[in-house]
């Protein structure tokens, strides 16, 4: 049996390349936020420099902070995942404890991209994200079982 973690800095990367595809969401759900306030304050945020210049610096402050703490949580959460690769399956362990076996012989359909491995049972499902410790061990080792 083989066991496959996270190391913090593949943690820390996977995280981060996760919270940049967030930004422009953020973003838009901050200037869907000003729009509303702004119409329903009468124009006072837009029509009031020091107003807008304000709620910016307190919105930038806080989307930032937000996103440190993010990355620290998440890579904690992603260090706490473990992989477990035995002879008859793959075993997924997450922070709660909750833990996923896909047996070989059971799944129903794999697929390889960029982001990482997904394997799907009939009513399992694991992704082994491709920034995962020796991904590229356990993903051939997996494959070559799969078939």
């Amino acid at each position: 049996m083989q066991e496959y973690r996270f190391s913090e800095e593949n943690a820390k990367k996977t995280i981060k390349s996760q919270m940049i595809l967030k930004i422009p969401i953020i973003l838009v759900a901050l200037l869907g936020g000003f729009f509303i306030a702004n119409s329903q304050n009468g124009g006072m945020i837009f029509g009031n420099f020091l107003v807008l210049t304000f709620v910016i610096i307190i919105s930038g402050i806080a989307v930032s902070i937000g996103l440190i703490f993010g990355i620290k949580n998440g890579t904690k959460m992603l260090m706490q995942n473990n992989y477990k690769l035995t002879e008859i399956g793959i075993e997924r362990t997450t922070p709660s404890g909750k833990i996923v076996n896909i047996y070989f012989d059971k799944v129903d359909n794999y697929k390889s991209f960029k982001k990482g491995l997904f394997i799907k049972a009939k009513n399992q499902k694991i992704l082994i994200p491709a920034g995962l410790d020796k991904f590229d061990e356990l993903s051939e080792l997996i494959l070559e079982r799969l078939k």
